[in-house]
């Protein structure tokens, strides 16, 4: 079986609490399974400039049918004008994937 993991970043200067209470409302409106939360650096091109900044990655595990609804909720919350929103299907064990789809229910 199969499970989403999908991507998205929240800006560096966000305190912990505040990115935790971003991510606890996803879990808690059963966008997704479960959430990893790391800090990272990222650097990019925005405005035609280099920039590099220290952000916050989500990893966010969720079905293929709410895939698409995550993506929209993601690009609407999002702080950032251009949000990085991306996802993959992956394979996953079976209990894992029927574990993701009952906690999203």
């Amino acid at each position: 079986m199969a499970v989403v993991k999908m991507v998205t970043t929240l800006p560096g200067d966000w305190k912990e609490f505040e990115v935790g209470e971003w991510a606890h409302t996803l879990v808690e409106n059963l966008a997704v399974a479960c959430i990893q939360i790391e800090r990272i650096r990222s650097m990019y091109r925005w405005d035609g400039e280099v920039t590099s900044e220290d952000e916050w990655r989500l990893m966010m595990t969720t079905t293929t049918e709410k895939a698409p609804i995550l993506a929209k909720l993601i690009e609407k919350e999002s702080p950032y004008d251009t949000p990085q929103v991306t996802w993959t299907t992956v394979d996953a064990s079976d209990s894992y994937s029927t574990w993701t789809e009952e906690v999203t229910k």
